[in-house]
């Protein structure tokens, strides 16, 4: 048998095949990888606060702590969390630190997030809150542009909520390089929040 026998020529109907199983296998990757994502987010861990009465499911790959990242007493830090590992030093907490945290501004990366949860325990001053702040959202956006929070880069900013007769605020941040996957991370960890009404 000569070499021109086993010579065979691609036809147009076997080249159709070879680009539906290519364009297959990227469809079939592109979900797979959309899956694993949805996955990946839905890895989280409630975590309970019983001294506050609140608890809250964080991302896997978050970080938390609960002590004061500035040198505010009082509305309370319930907790922060962030995608970023955060180290506080006494001089943080400092009184003349006020609501900027050095602790964050040193920590942050252009692709990284927080979110903070304090709450005004002070009578007056909650009393004052709750009467002019919106009760809790059903959905948190996260939608501020520029500098704010907690003296952090763009995008940073603050909401203020009630819920069973208690005040909170959040102070937040979004790097500008944050993924879509990060943001929503955000978003749902607030959703999360399991909040005991005032006893």
């Amino acid at each position: 048998m000569g070499t021109s026998d086993v010579t065979r020529t691609r036809t147009p109907t076997s080249t159709a095949n070879v680009l539906l199983n290519v364009r297959g296998f990227v469809v079939l990757t592109c979900a797979v990888a959309v899956i694993a994502t949805a996955i990946g987010a839905g890895n989280g861990r409630r975590i309970s606060l019983p001294q506050h009465r609140v608890s809250v499911v964080v991302p896997g790959r978050w970080h938390m702590i609960y002590e004061r990242v500035n040198g505010v007493v009082d509305p309370v830090t319930l907790f922060t969390a962030s995608t970023f590992p955060l180290r506080v030093k006494s001089a943080d907490q400092a009184g003349s630190s006020g609501v900027c945290s050095k602790a964050l501004q040193r920590a942050w990366r252009a692709d990284g997030a927080y979110v903070q949860v304090a709450e005004e325990r002070d009578g007056a001053s909650r009393k004052r809150m709750l009467r002019r702040v919106a009760k809790r959202p059903r959905h948190f956006k996260l939608t501020a542009r520029g500098g704010g929070g907690l003296c952090t880069p763009a995008n940073s900013g603050e909401i203020s909520f009630q819920e069973g007769g208690r005040a909170f605020y959040v102070f937040y941040g979004i790097g500008l390089k944050a993924s879509r996957a990060t943001r929503a991370e955000a978003a749902a960890l607030l959703d999360s929040l399991r909040i005991a009404p005032r006893g």
